[in-house]
């Protein structure tokens, strides 16, 4: 055998012992894992300069012993804070959970929270959540519409600007009743952000004084105002979208996309149309959770279509069809007014309000 077949045989053998050596140490120093895994509390959606605090829970030591917690709010801190150290203490000596209270600050915007659990010899185990800061009224979340010089009423505490198209007043802002309906996502901040969901039985009954539900016959006057020529009652109205679509943003992100068969958005009814979706309501609770975040009045919700549709309630109820109402609708990609039905008591739509103007 040559001297160079010998050489390449022994190198490859200490190649392959090399590997295998390699293996073991990088076996060797990967730190085995806390066990479970990490869970804490943080709302969805929140008002600005809310107070937060966060227990963590779900992570224990293999061997029962103390962890230690730290965490770390983007983009406001730059530094992680540690609430609890593997002696069970926090900082000034005190015994502590490792909770952690954090004060977000009024920029709207989204924050990204980290939780860490950790013990000496063991990989952390942590979690990673997120918070949007949201503002209700002309001048929050919702921006572009302009609609702050604008006539206007209010109902409880909330401002309403309106448009007058043909004969009829209509409001330009989803109605924000908290007596009734859910907001999205339940959660109470955005109550007075996009508006509230209600039930057709609901909705009948949440317009302000002087104020009510559309009809069908107003949804066809405001079709007019956008250039509809013909158009017919319970049926598709061609090519008005963009008409009634205001341009908004909500925390500084487009909520219509632009298609181009919609066209670019003109709002040439002033209406400002925006796409909160729709839900499905679900049983409504017999006694609601009170809590300081989460609307608990229909605990199963679900909502969908963000982004995507604009979905109101007309006044009108279905003949033929016992508990079904009309609703008039938007889709992001599509020119037309559409309409359809929906169950009265669980499907949820937006609500705008009209009053006839003075003869």
């Amino acid at each position: 055998m040559s001297f160079r077949k010998l050489t390449s045989i022994a190198f490859i053998i200490a190649a392959a012992l090399c590997t295998l050596s390699c293996k073991d140490d990088d076996e060797s120093t990967v730190p085995p894992s806390l066990s479970g895994a990490m869970a804490f509390n943080l709302p969805e959606y929140i008002f600005p300069e809310s107070v937060i605090k966060m227990v963590p829970s779900g992570v224990t030591h293999p061997d029962g012993e103390e962890l230690g917690y730290y965490w770390k709010v983007s983009p406001t801190m730059k530094k992680s804070d540690t609430t609890r150290f593997e002696n069970g203490l926090d900082k000034n000596g005190n015994p502590s959970d490792g909770s952690f209270t954090h004060k977000f600050s009024d920029t709207l915007q989204t924050y990204t929270v980290q939780g860490y659990a950790y013990a000496k010899g063991y990989s952390y185990v942590s979690k990673t959540s997120y918070t949007n800061v949201v503002k209700g009224g002309i001048d929050g979340s919702i921006t572009n519409l302009e609609l702050k010089d604008k006539p206007s009423v209010t109902a409880g505490s909330v401002t309403y600007p309106y448009v007058t198209i043909g004969s009829t007043d209509w409001l330009c802002r989803n109605i924000a009743d908290a007596s009734a309906g859910a907001p999205y996502g339940n959660s109470i901040a955005m109550s007075d952000v996009f508006g509230r969901y209600y039930s057709y039985e609901e909705a009948l009954e949440v317009c302000p004084e002087g104020w009510q539900l559309p009809t069908e016959a107003d949804w066809l006057e405001v079709a007019a105002a956008a250039g509809a020529e013909d158009a017919q009652a319970y049926d598709t109205i061609s090519g008005v979208a963009a008409a009634l679509m205001g341009n908004a943003y909500f925390n500084d992100s487009l909520m219509w996309e632009y298609w181009p068969e919609v066209g670019d958005i003109t709002n040439s009814t002033g209406l400002s149309l925006i796409p909160t979706g729709y839900a499905m309501l679900g049983a409504r609770a017999s006694s609601p959770q009170e809590d300081e975040y989460v609307d608990n009045r229909y605990p199963q919700a679900q909502f969908l279509g963000y982004k995507e549709y604009a979905a109101f309630w007309t006044a009108d109820k279905v003949e033929e069809e016992e508990g079904m109402a009309y609703y008039r609708y938007l889709i992001s990609k599509q020119p037309d007014l559409m309409i359809n039905k929906g169950d009265t008591k669980t499907f949820g739509a937006a609500v705008r309000c009209v009053r006839k103007t003075a003869e």
